[in-house]
């Protein structure tokens, strides 16, 4: 009976034997959106499909592996589970630098503002939507510091890296203020979607030298409305969620817009309101220089009259947030990259000498110590230690 097979089936038999190779869905459990793949996939014969280290960006990547009917080698799956655990925060699983799943968010949050009539577009919010609120809630100082340090160069990119910001600051805040998993996850969708309509205009508005066109006034005094349209188009029926968008710009002494509406607003819609004005503050524009961190907090809070949001935006961003620069009693200029035991005494890293010269790396600091402790913020400065960092978070990781 053998004898009657085809020779590629001798071969793709001969190939599994020989590489012990075992179907992907035997180990679907050690595959994680946002995280790498610890092994090389392949195909019956055993050609390579996607080496080791290939980042699985979103959740519809980590299905479609599993329906492929691709292979793994049993030796690199025993290989990969005899090696102690990777440590990401608090978990253990494989990991890639937070900075490339953060750009690995933009790339897919891009994408899918520019196509909300495909049928994945709700599926795939779902899946930036979830690692937002991951990175927030599990490396809440990586994801500020992210926040706050990001280019501010990058004017063409304003539009989805704003909504990126929007929704971190908002997934932070609901998670301060005790807010359900549903609520949490409703004020991050509106704020990844809150400006479908306007995307592109807000590039191109980050990077005119000029004030806006009454053509332009007008799309963006009807976005929120736009936006709610054609996220219904796109299949939208959560009526929170749409409330949201529809409001966002809405205020309680009735001078928002596009309504001009002043009762009923909803939490959602204010958390947003208040983290747009927040970041929107500190990000530069062509003709606009950015806002210090802890003084947008404190403008944001000061015209609130007090409300609870603002003033819990206040607590998270308000005093030395990661990402801020700071001029140390030592002489130092260090960068904070964790919030302390107070809001005073943050552990920076050091960028500059006394002398206001680069260090080779950058070196940690207790502010709470005397001789290292704050004395004023200052302006946001360039740096080249970014990927050193990073290594920082993960060695001061609790």
């Amino acid at each position: 009976m053998a004898a009657d097979l085809p020779r590629a089936s001798f071969k793709t038999i001969f190939r599994l034997l020989i590489m012990n190779l075992i179907p992907i869905g035997e180990v679907s459990a050690q595959i994680n959106c946002g995280a790498p793949l610890p092994w090389n996939v392949r195909d019956t014969e055993g050609k390579l499909l996607l080496a080791r280290g290939y980042l699985v960006e979103t959740m519809e990547m980590q299905h479609n592996l599993l329906r492929r009917g691709v292979f793994v080698d049993a030796d690199e799956v025993q290989a990969h589970q005899d090696q102690p655990p990777m440590l990401f925060g608090a978990s253990e699983r494989p990991t890639v630098p937070f900075a490339q799943q953060w750009d690995a968010v933009e790339r897919r949050l891009t994408e899918l503002l520019a196509n909300h009539r495909d049928a994945k577009f709700l599926s795939g919010i779902s899946d930036v939507e979830s690692m937002i609120s991951v990175a927030s809630e599990e490396h809440t100082d990586q994801t500020i510091y992210s926040v706050i340090r990001h280019d501010q160069e990058r004017f063409a990119a304003y539009g989805i890296t704003h909504s990126i910001h929007v929704a971190c600051v908002c997934s932070i805040l609901a998670k301060r203020l005790g807010w359900s998993k549903k609520n949490r996850e409703t004020v991050i969708n509106a704020a990844l979607t809150m400006n479908l309509s306007i995307i592109g205009l807000q590039g191109e508005l980050a990077r005119s030298e000029g004030a806006p066109t009454r053509q332009q006034r007008q799309l963006i005094h009807v976005h929120p409305a736009e936006s709610v349209r054609m996220l219904q188009d796109a299949g939208v029926t959560d009526e929170d969620w749409l409330q949201a968008v529809e409001q966002h710009h809405e205020s309680p002494n009735g001078g928002g817009y596009p309504y001009g509406t002043r009762h009923k607003l909803s939490e959602s819609s204010q958390m947003i309101r208040f983290a747009d004005i927040f970041t929107a503050k500190y990000s530069a524009r062509k003709n606009r220089a950015a806002m210090p961190s802890r003084q947008a907090a404190q403008s944001v809070y000061l015209a609130s009259d007090g409300h609870p949001i603002a003033s819990a935006l206040l607590k998270e961003f308000g005093i030395y947030p990661p990402g801020c620069f700071v001029l140390l009693k030592s002489g130092e200029t260090a960068v904070t990259i964790r919030r302390g035991n107070t809001p005073t005494a943050p552990l920076v890293a050091v960028v500059r000498d006394k002398n206001g010269m680069p260090i080779k790396e950058p070196l940690l600091r207790e502010t709470v110590l005397p001789q290292y402790a704050i004395l004023r913020t200052l302006p946001n400065q360039s740096t080249q230690y970014d990927t050193a960092i990073e290594r920082l978070f993960t060695l001061t990781a609790e």
